[in-house]
């Protein structure tokens, strides 16, 4: 009867460092709840770098799925993941000059980096016919 108590407490024990383990976990789950948003910082030390994540429609339907992204200013990587077998790419402009982008990807996804200024922008596909079938949307730039 000596050794319940005795077994009770090692387990006890064992729990309780067990638990103490785990607080890192709640890191990770904030950092996979952050992913899910449009943009978000680096947690690398010392620079400024953001993604924004961005996504032609999966169905292959001719849109974005994000209709208006938001960037802070500066330097913003643009992760464009297209899954459908369409082509597609994602390009910047503003006042009708083109700022940049991706390449055209099928079912793939590509990254592109851009330094921009405060202000509104245009997001679009620039693959002939795509844009003009509604394939753009608002980049507001803080």
């Amino acid at each position: 009867m000596r050794r319940f108590p005795l077994l009770l407490l090692i387990c006890a024990i064992a729990a309780l460092g067990v638990a103490g383990c785990g607080g890192d976990d709640e890191g990770s789950d904030t950092a996979a709840t952050t992913e899910t948003t449009t943009t978000e910082e680096d947690a690398g030390g010392g620079g400024e770098a953001r993604t924004v994540r961005v996504a032609a429609d999966p169905g292959g339907d001719l849109a974005f799925v994000q209709d208006s992204l938001t960037a802070e200013a500066g330097s913003t990587t643009f992760e464009f993941t297209n899954e459908a077998s369409i082509p597609h790419d994602f390009r910047v402009e503003q006042d009708g000059e083109d700022i940049g982008g991706t390449e055209v990807i099928t079912s793939d996804t590509a990254e592109a980096t851009l330094d921009l200024e405060s202000g509104r922008y245009t997001f679009f596909c620039s693959v002939p016919g795509h844009r003009q079938a509604g394939m753009e949307g608002t980049l507001t730039v803080r």
